[in-house]
């Protein structure tokens, strides 16, 4: 197989709400010297709006928080509440000594100490001041919900008679007002960073001649758009039944029309010939691409025949991912095939 440049998908996170289309696989050239890389990687920038170095690094840093905010943070949330609010969002507890457990945000923890390493950091971006607002409403969330937990878990209401535990959530009911305007200014600033690397990407690799990898890239692209679909909406397992299933279809045809182009893709030998690759070589990611498709697609049947998900599943956060048909489900797919994928393009050739 010959050299490809890598296009790497740097998912941070496997509940990652975007891929990366960049190129942040490691040089040839690893143990040349800094001067000789630095040169290198400047050439590189003044040819290609791909993000390289230290911009790369930021833009991973933001789509990480990205990930673990509309994945783990914004279901934790839903979660909590779920379980401790009446109708109202007032505080409810339960009826029973036994505490409906609270979602860990530990994948958030991770991300919010990352991206506060550049916020104050050169180069800027345009989602900087969004983020830094982000990264404070979540540090105080986070905490509020690590103590909310610590204090079920050590039955800390039969010492105040559920005092501590009311105030804390007010606290949290009143800051996630704040917070979710600030994930969805946070949201809407980073897809349009995103939507524009994806496109310088493809641009490149269509230069390149490499056909096959822009079809396998295109097919993760429109994966990810089915994704934010659903994201958008603020759709998971416990309300999927509200999803706009018109606008699902619509992105989903174009999901499809990708996923035809990429098995075509993957079996023209001529294509496959000039980029010096076989079809053995792309067998884990077509793999990976069909489970996604099945998915998708099991997703969309359940829409159309408004199967609602049993709230036995949905208690259960280490098995809805297993659970055919849901946004879960097509998640964890999904992260698969990134996964294949910067494997099969970081790979030595």
């Amino acid at each position: 197989m010959k050299h490809l440049k890598k296009w790497s998908l740097c998912l941070m996170s496997t509940i990652l709400l975007v891929g990366l289309l960049s190129a942040c696989g490691s040089d040839d050239k690893a143990s040349a010297d800094k001067a000789s890389a630095d040169k290198e990687e400047t050439t590189k920038e003044q040819k290609s709006d791909v993000y390289s170095g230290k911009e790369l690094e930021k833009y991973n840093a933001y789509v990480e928080l990205s990930n673990a905010v509309n994945m783990e943070f914004l279901e934790a949330q839903s979660q909590y509440f779920q379980d401790y609010s009446d109708e109202n969002g007032k505080y409810k507890k339960p009826s029973n000594d036994n505490y409906p457990p609270i979602r860990a945000v530990g994948l958030t923890t991770n991300a919010l100490e990352d991206a506060n390493k550049y916020l104050d950091k050169s180069p800027s971006f345009t989602a900087d001041k969004e983020a830094a607002k982000l990264v404070k409403d979540l540090d105080k969330d986070s905490k509020t919900l690590t103590e909310l937990d610590n204090y079920y878990r050590s039955k800390g209401y039969i010492d105040d008679n559920f005092k501590k535990g009311e105030t804390l959530h007010n606290d949290f009911l009143k800051s996630s007002e704040t917070t979710n305007k600030d994930i969805k200014a946070f949201n809407e600033k980073m897809s349009k960073l995103i939507d524009k690397q994806q496109e310088a990407a493809a641009k490149e690799m269509k230069d390149a001649g490499e056909l096959t990898v822009y079809n396998v890239n295109n097919f993760i692209t429109q994966t990810e758009k089915l994704i934010t679909t659903l994201e958008s909406q603020g759709i998971n397992a416990s309300n999927v039944l509200d999803t706009d299933l018109a606008a699902y279809e619509d992105v989903y045809n174009q999901f499809t029309k990708s996923y035809d182009e990429l098995i075509k893709a993957s079996k023209d030998e001529k294509q496959l010939k000039k980029e010096e690759l076989t079809e053995d070589d792309l067998s884990s990611i077509i793999n990976s691409a069909n489970t996604t498709k099945a998915d998708a697609s099991s997703l969309l049947n359940r829409l159309k025949k408004k199967e609602a998900i049993s709230q036995a599943d949905i208690e259960s956060a280490s098995f809805i991912n297993s659970v055919e048909g849901t946004p879960e489900r097509l998640m964890e797919s999904y992260n698969k095939l990134v996964d294949d994928y910067n494997t099969f393009i970081n790979s030595p050739f």
